[in-house]
């Protein structure tokens, strides 16, 4: 079978047109954006940087314990003149040597008893678990700047969307108002009205467009990139109220996985062995010492001869008198500890009363959403019923223009509640400690590139269908 290539080439050119222009308007996944935050975030990064940085403690306070080979040497070109008196008549005999001196050591020093060593390895296991606690709080940090940029983008679009929609409405009413009162049956005061409505609505939408800009801005500084397209939220939205059902359980949570809470115990910990760190410096050390070494010309009287010199032993070091310094360290350790210990009291405190707060938050959401989808119902009704009082003569057309005010008013509000709704729940997780990827996922399948509607418009396309 023949194939005309001319053909097959332009198939193949519409085809990848096709599919370039797919990719291009296909809406920007939260899950897929989150993953490009967390890659390009300096705040994550340097949480993990730090991470590294600590873990590298343990190795160096496990390498003090251990035993420290040393080598050195030298390489000394002597010139000196030796001056003999030989007595007051014969004069002074100068004899001149110039010759090389080698030096060769090979040392070994090995800490049999020092407590400060031990205490130190034990504080830098705190300090990875402190900056691991560090490295948790920035990720669930992350995740709430995020959504709470991502939100703010929906909710702004939502809100110039509603204002292009009111504001569409209003110009009709402006048209209709002028239609009336050139037939001789409206007045003057209704076009006045209508107009005036619509300069304001026009006001709103340009401050929405320009708040729009500024929201999508700050999600691009934490994404990485600008993406206009993004996955809307949808009527896929649970509406569940926090499980389990009780803030004494989520506080449970908090004390046990709380990132915060992590840090400040660790850093309590650290302080203690710091504390104790300082007070060791009272303690004798005893260290194991040896050495090989090899001298060769040590002076003039032994040139052509090398020495060789082997020592082993056991050295003592009996700390008497500082001149207050180490008690002062001690002391100083000390007040850092009960800053610590109540450091982390005010972060217990203060994760308290925050479950506490997006606990009731999430349960206020719901109610929330669920008054502002009745609110928009009632609006919607009202509206109608505007609209039929005026054509029967017993309702104004500013009426009317209040009415459709108040239903957008209510629509927006119904936005604004949904996304708090859900920035509450991801509040609530992150005050337990328990937000991560499984909430990313969460988020992820409630969104989509359906636009949420109002209730009564979902009956409408459920009764339509």
């Amino acid at each position: 079978m023949h194939v005309n290539k001319h053909s097959w080439a332009k198939g193949l050119t519409t085809c990848l047109f096709l599919s370039a222009f797919v990719s291009a308007t296909q809406a920007a996944g939260f899950r897929e954006l989150y993953s490009e935050a967390q890659a390009n975030d300096p705040q994550y990064a340097a949480a993990r940087a730090d991470r590294q940085a600590a873990e590298t403690l343990i190795q160096q306070a496990g390498g003090q314990l251990l035993p420290q080979v040393s080598a050195s040497g030298s390489r000394i070109k002597n010139n000196l003149d030796n001056d003999v008196k030989l007595g007051s008549s014969l004069g002074t005999r100068t004899t001149t040597y110039d010759f090389i001196s080698k030096n060769a050591s090979l040392n070994l020093n090995m800490a049999l008893f020092r407590p400060q060593l031990w205490l130190a390895l034990t504080q830098s296991v705190a300090q990875v678990r402190q900056a691991e606690g560090a490295v948790r709080q920035a990720e669930q940090d992350l995740i709430l700047r995020f959504s709470q940029a991502y939100f703010d983008v929906l909710l702004a679009e939502d809100t110039v969307r509603l204002a292009q929609e009111q504001k569409a409405a209003v110009a009709e009413r402006l048209r209709q108002a002028k239609r009336y009162f050139e037939a001789g049956v409206g007045t003057i005061t209704d076009v006045n009205e209508a107009l005036a409505r619509f300069d304001v609505v026009a006001a709103q939408e340009l401050a929405a467009i320009n708040i729009l800009e500024i929201r999508r801005r700050a999600l691009e500084i934490t994404v990485g990139r600008f993406d206009e397209n993004i996955d809307q939220l949808g009527d896929r939205l649970a509406l569940d109220l926090p499980s389990p059902a009780s803030s004494e359980a989520w506080q449970d949570f908090a004390v046990a996985n709380n990132p915060q809470l992590k840090v400040r115990e660790a850093a309590l910990e650290v302080a203690e062995q710091e504390v104790h760190k300082n007070f060791a410096a009272h303690l004798p050390t005893v260290d194991m010492v040896a050495s090989r070494s090899r001298q060769e010309n040590p002076g003039y009287t032994t040139i052509d001869t090398t020495n060789w010199t082997n020592m082993f032993g056991v050295q003592v070091n009996i700390p008497i008198f500082s001149g207050g310094t180490t008690q002062g360290r001690v002391n100083q350790a000390s007040f850092n500890r009960e800053r610590s210990r109540y450091e982390l009291e005010a972060t217990r405190r203060s994760v308290t009363l925050s479950i506490r707060q997006e606990y009731l938050n999430v349960i206020n959401g719901v109610a929330q959403v669920k008054a502002n989808e009745q609110a928009v119902r009632s609006n919607e009704l009202a509206l109608y019923s505007a609209q039929r009082g005026q054509e029967a003569g017993v309702r104004t057309s500013f009426d009317v223009l209040n009415a459709q005010s108040l239903l957008y008013t209510a629509k927006r509000d119904l936005a604004q509640a949904r996304y708090a709704y859900v920035l509450a729940r991801l509040k609530l997780r992150s005050a337990a400690g328990l937000l991560g990827d499984e909430d990313i996922l969460l988020v992820q399948s409630w969104l989509g590139n359906d636009v949420a509607t109002s209730p009564a418009d979902s009956k409408k396309t459920k009764t339509a269908n």
